[in-house]
């Protein structure tokens, strides 16, 4: 038996992003209990105990314009992607051609198996060429998936573990929303956490997890703590225990924290001895990432008051080991079983990343060239040649990041030069858990790896939005590959082994 549940995607004029604002129209996923106008209901989840999410689109009919927005074209299908969830491909939400979207009126009904371990995961339209435009304006919701191992953890929870949803947004004067591709990303001038513009958060002096979802169209954010009231102190101590699909081994403390769009950390931040003290978000991070910058600047994003007094004893604890069903399985083994396989992001035309196999540049429309074997395992070794950072997204697979080599020079086909490649720099210990989603820097090789055990037609992608659409070709260019995952065996990718034979495969044009 499985539990049934229904999402019904509106056009909706009540949403306040201000207290001190008007209304203004958004979408959202409402229930047959309560009407949501903005992003959707959280959608809690057990391990081992499937349910069936059947989403209808009540969108406009096809041909009618929603939003005064750039976007290609006003068919309002939907598709939902359950991000960074191990469902079949068929419930995966990929978008047209090689999915089936939802046109206004009608319906799709998604089977999650939810046969794996805890994990902040998310959901959020994916239909072709528009789900930049439906993110925006507020197609997304949180999808955490839990399991019977989390309560042993100690860590904080109840009303002790927050969520968030990092946007950036920017309003006309009638605070209507105001959103272009004019340019090959968006960056808005204002934050919006949860649906709300720079919104303050009571705490008490006490641990708290934070569970921060990157939900932005284009925008990085380099986080920290930065006192703004309250006698001068040191930053409450950070603690990154969990990454995109799971919780880390060995939990991370950090003083800072990179997110990019479509990534997930669960963050241990001890307020405890910041009685009376207010701390807000901070972001220093240029847009696009890594620079020059030419975005509105974010310095901040919300505010986190501390109280004088807890209303409990905080008994909450952040271990020195995590021990989950899926992070303890030894990097050197999952190499052993691995074989290369080569990718690249680069730009022909400037301002249009496209992504394509060792050889060459493709576009979503052509053929499939990444065709993994059902039960192998592989790693993917990013070549970014082009300006940007671009956070690339796998579906229905978890994985883990190996680390990245600086590439100094590339030649005219978008091949490293050899003799410029850096040493090796394995993953930061905050970003080495279980992932689905990988900042991959320009001029470098980022290499990350999984087990393929999905059968059937996904994605892969950049999760900068305005690039997976192709928005500033006006979907003519996409981000965003097929991924194939069949019974051919991929004999011509070579064995990788080792750590220091994957460094010698990577070095080789």
């Amino acid at each position: 038996m499985f539990n049934h549940y229904t999402l019904t995607v509106g056009v909706h004029n009540t949403h306040k992003f201000s207290s001190a604002w008007g209304p203004t129209k958004t979408l959202g996923y409402s229930t047959a209990n309560a009407t949501v106008d903005y992003l959707g209901p959280t959608l809690v989840t057990q391990k081992n105990h499937p349910i069936n999410v059947r989403v209808i689109n009540n969108l406009p009919a096809a041909g009618t314009p929603v939003f005064p927005f750039d976007q290609p074209n006003n068919n309002n299908t939907i598709t939902t992607h359950r991000h960074g969830g191990l469902q079949s491909a068929a419930s995966d939400g990929v978008p047209a051609p090689n999915g089936v979207e939802v046109p206004p009126l009608g319906s799709q009904t998604q089977h999650y198996p939810n046969n794996q371990a805890a994990a902040p995961l998310w959901y959020h339209d994916h239909a072709d060429a528009a789900d930049s435009y439906h993110v925006y304006e507020g197609l997304a919701g949180l999808a955490p998936n839990t399991d019977k191992l989390e309560p042993s953890f100690g860590l904080p929870r109840g009303k002790f573990a927050k969520s968030y949803v990092l946007q950036d947004k920017s309003f006309n004067a009638d605070y209507s929303l105001c959103y272009t591709h004019a340019d090959p990303e968006f960056f808005g001038d204002r934050p919006v956490i949860n649906g709300t513009i720079a919104p303050k958060q009571n705490v008490e002096p006490r641990r708290y997890t934070f569970t921060l979802v990157n939900g932005s169209d284009s925008r990085f954010y380099h986080l920290s703590l930065q006192q703004v009231t309250g006698s001068p102190s040191a930053a409450p101590a950070m603690t990154v225990v969990g990454n995109d699909d799971g919780y880390l081994l060995h939990p991370a403390p950090v003083s800072d924290l990179l997110i990019a769009p479509g990534e997930r950390y669960k963050v241990v931040v001890d307020f405890t001895g910041h009685n009376s003290q207010n701390w807000v978000l901070a972001n220093d991070a240029p847009g696009p990432y890594p620079g020059p910058n030419v975005a509105p600047a974010i310095p901040q994003l919300m505010r986190f008051d501390v109280g004088t007094s807890v209303t409990c004893p905080d008994h909450s604890r952040v271990p020195k080991t995590i021990l989950e069903t899926n992070n303890a399985t030894p990097l050197a083994l999952k190499l052993a079983q691995a074989r290369l396989r080569t990718v690249q992001a680069g730009e022909i035309t400037a301002g249009n990343p496209q992504l394509g196999d060792k050889n060459q540049l493709l576009n979503y429309f052509d053929p499939p060239t990444e065709t993994p074997q059902l039960g192998s395992t592989e790693v993917w070794a990013m070549r970014n040649h082009s300006p940007d950072a671009h956070p690339i997204h796998e579906h229905l697979l978890e994985q883990q990041l190996i680390g990245r080599w600086h590439v100094g020079a590339w030649d005219a086909n978008g091949r490293p030069v050899p003799s410029t490649i850096g040493p090796f720099q394995p993953a930061n210990a905050y970003e080495s858990g279980p992932k689905d989603t990988f900042e991959s820097p320009p001029d470098y090789i980022t290499a990350w790896v999984g087990k393929y055990t999905i059968p059937g037609t996904s994605v892969w992608h950049c999760h900068i939005l305005s690039h997976e659409d192709g928005a500033f070709s006006n979907g003519a260019i996409e981000m965003m590959r097929p991924l194939v995952v069949g019974l051919k065996p991929q004999f011509q990718l070579p064995l990788v082994l080792t750590q220091g034979h994957l460094d010698q495969l990577v070095r080789q044009p």
